[in-house]
């Protein structure tokens, strides 16, 4: 049984490495674990209102990308969806996947992706951070991300966004959620 301190300290930690990777891909506006799904949800700002069809198509090619990445590895996904909200001026596509079967090469495919079909119009963070010039460092950091956010011993909901140049995390509790939905 874990004490309160040690969940703190796991808590701490998680939010570290959810900061990391959201500096180490400045593409990424914000990520959500969901362990009640066990899904990973990117999203992704796109300074374009995307019609229907846009966004449709962008989804497709992704998905097709991820299956066919995930089907050389040997893998199956049991999750893969591809959402937009949009606004006047802004699009966020939001890409969730199961935790099991999400790698840091595929979230690499997915940055690399969203930056060639996007280019100057997708959203990227700016901020001055110093980059590590070691790239097998960067890649564990990622790894070591990935693995705290799918970590099945997470009960609470985790987000991470940016804010004004800014990346900020919360945990969601259940109590809340349930709080939320019996409100709307």
């Amino acid at each position: 049984m874990s004490t309160p301190r040690l969940q703190a300290f796991e808590s701490a930690d998680t939010v570290n490495r959810v900061v990391a990777l959201l500096l180490r891909f400045p593409e990424i506006h914000s990520v959500r674990s969901n362990p009640a799904d066990a899904t990973l949800t990117l999203s992704f700002a796109v300074r374009k209102r995307l019609d229907r069809v846009q966004a449709r198509a962008f989804g497709e090619r992704l998905s097709e990308y991820v299956r066919t990445f995930l089907d050389l590895r040997g893998d199956v996904p049991a999750k893969i969806a591809v959402t937009c909200d949009r606004d006047a001026a802004v699009s966020f596509v939001h890409v969730t996947r199961d935790a099991a079967t999400f790698s840091r090469e595929e979230l690499e495919l997915v940055v690399a992706l969203f930056a060639e079909s996007f280019r100057a119009i997708l959203v990227r963070d700016h901020a001055d951070v110093p980059v590590d010039d070691d790239p097998a460092a960067r890649d564990e950091l990622v790894d070591v991300a990935l693995d705290a956010l799918r970590d099945p011993s997470q009960r609470q909901r985790l987000v991470g966004f940016r804010e004004e140049q800014r990346v900020l995390v919360y945990f969601v509790h259940a109590r809340k959620r349930a709080k939320a939905r019996a409100r709307s």
